[in-house]
């Protein structure tokens, strides 16, 4: 057996360890792929937002809110569910992802409506 023998010399038995020698360091919790996603989307959609002007990157920044919120909702079920951490940069995500998004919206209805009111001066 592993600890004393019969002469009552103690032996150590190579399944044992020293607390001294050996000890435990938590494994850090891994962080959620799906809110670091949408926290990088929800910046790249308020940068793009004041050159919403150019009508590419309006459509970039746009996409890219609404890709933010979606991954950011994933994000939350995903953090409760296997216990990783990220839950900051969701919401980070999900606050740019919004604001971006109803921005460029705002913005895009307001062109309209300027051009058309526009449109119905000039007739």
């Amino acid at each position: 057996m592993g600890g004393y023998s019969l002469d009552n010399n103690y032996k150590e038995s190579r399944y044992e360890f020293s607390p001294l020698t050996q000890s435990y360091v938590p494994s850090q919790a891994k962080t959620s792929g799906k809110a670091i996603t949408s926290l990088i989307l929800g910046i790249i959609s308020l940068i793009t937002l004041p050159l919403g002007g150019i009508i590419v990157l309006g459509i970039v920044g746009f996409f890219s809110g609404i890709v933010a919120i979606v991954l950011s909702s994933l994000s939350f079920k995903e953090i409760k569910r296997v216990q990783v951490r990220g839950r900051g940069m969701a919401i980070a995500g999900l606050v740019c992802g919004i604001v971006a998004t109803s921005v460029n919206v705002l913005a895009f209805v307001i062109s309209f409506v300027n051009g058309f009111m526009n449109a119905i001066n000039n007739v």
